[in-house]
């Protein structure tokens, strides 16, 4: 089982933990680039030593905190400009968050109705400048560190994609540290010999293609004609589900033993894997992905979805989690845009393109024990590599 259908082999990739304050861990591999900090918003509210909170200012300040590069040759040109862009992408993707969430009060209170809780704790996330700003800071030093950052230029729909990938798995893995009464997702978990194992995957599992320390687990089932499935079809699913989950939980509760992680610590781990191995992970890739920019047609259509889970070992964080993730719709030969959909209402006529079209998403996450939160080992996500690509082949007229 491997993720070889990639469309093209280069992928982007990261790397640096940050510590608790935002400011990268020192590692041989951030030695060369020196920084200069040209400029960093003050207020009455201490932080660090090396850096200020921001309470009340604007976001566009926020983002004033420069992290360009001293010269150093044309890898440092790269990256400068790079930088740049991505001040200016960080700064539009947090506003659209706000002013989302700003929309959202506003229809909520218009029609009277009673946000539930996981939708109050999002509004309060993301219209909080304090924690704005923290997400900005964040997100530069995730660019910042970047290989691809460092050796080509991206364009803003490329950073975008990374940096809202990196911010959302952040955020997912974050929620389960929180109290829930704090939280922004409210799923359900269950288990064979855990209860820790995300409901929404065990019910999709037959839908998708997975393998677990090398072991693949995939299920092809034909439908009936009317769409339902035969009693013993739904015997066989059950069996595929029960085999896949006493299988994912064995692997992780293995390498929970490997890193001493206590029985709590252990099933917080299974809920922020499991979680990004449901629709939450494939919902992550979406949002700032080129691909959502298409209806595609479903004659013809062929989707695929596919998550490797894996160990990897890196001489900072020893033993870690790898989880790689994989969506590719390929045979449709009908599309619409949406934004043009949106720029003309109304105007819902498909467009006809050639087979050899296709919509790719890919990534590959690193989960890694992280520091104490509330007594509990808390885990940590980050984006190692991610590949966004949406190829549309008008056909002839």
């Amino acid at each position: 089982f491997d993720f070889c259908l990639t469309p093209r082999e280069q992928v982007v990739r990261s790397a640096a933990p940050l510590g608790f304050c935002g400011a990268p861990m020192c590692t041989t591999t951030l030695q060369e680039t020196d920084l200069n900090v040209v400029r960093v918003p003050r207020c009455d509210i201490p932080r660090c030593g090396q850096c200020a909170v921001v309470a009340d200012t604007d976001l566009a300040d926020a983002a004033e905190l420069s992290l360009v590069p001293e010269s150093m040759g044309m890898a440092s040109s790269i990256l400068q400009k790079n930088l740049q862009l991505a001040r200016s992408v960080v700064r539009e993707v947090f506003q659209q968050l706000e002013n989302r969430c700003l929309e959202e009060k506003q229809q909520y209170a218009e029609t009277g109705s009673a946000p539930p809780r996981y939708k109050l704790n999002t509004w309060a996330t993301y219209t909080n400048k304090a924690q704005l700003h923290k997400f900005t800071i964040e997100s530069l030093e995730f660019a910042r560190h970047n290989s691809e950052c460092k050796t080509r230029l991206l364009t803003a729909a490329q950073l975008r994609f990374l940096i809202l990938l990196q911010h959302f798995v952040s955020e997912d893995t974050m929620d389960f540290y929180r109290p829930e009464g704090q939280r922004k997702h409210q799923d359900n978990f269950e288990g064979i010999l855990t209860d820790g194992v995300n409901s929404q995957l065990v019910k999709d599992a037959h839908r998708s293609e997975f393998s677990v320390d090398g072991v693949s687990f995939n299920l092809e089932l034909p439908a009936d004609l009317d769409g339902d499935l035969h009693d013993e079809q739904r015997g066989i699913i059950e069996k595929f589900q029960r085999d896949f989950v006493m299988a994912l939980e064995s692997h992780l509760l293995a390498y929970a033993s490997r890193r001493g992680l206590s029985a709590l610590a252990a099933r917080k781990m299974l809920q922020v894997v499991t979680t990004q191995m449901s629709q939450a992970g494939l919902a992550n890739l979406d949002r700032g992905s080129q691909a959502t920019r298409f209806f595609v047609g479903s004659c013809g259509l062929e989707q695929r979805t596919a998550y490797n889970l894996s160990t990897m070992s890196t001489p900072d964080r020893g033993e870690c989690l790898k989880l790689s993730i994989l969506c590719m719709k390929t045979g449709f030969t009908q599309y619409l845009e949406k934004d043009e959909i949106l720029r003309m209402p109304g105007v819902d006529y498909p467009k006809k393109c050639k087979p050899a079209s296709y919509l790719y998403q890919y990534a590959t996450l690193c989960f890694s024990p992280g520091p104490y939160v509330d007594n509990c080992e808390s885990m940590s996500c980050t984006l190692l590599d991610a590949l966004d690509e949406a190829h549309i082949d008008p056909a002839d007229s």
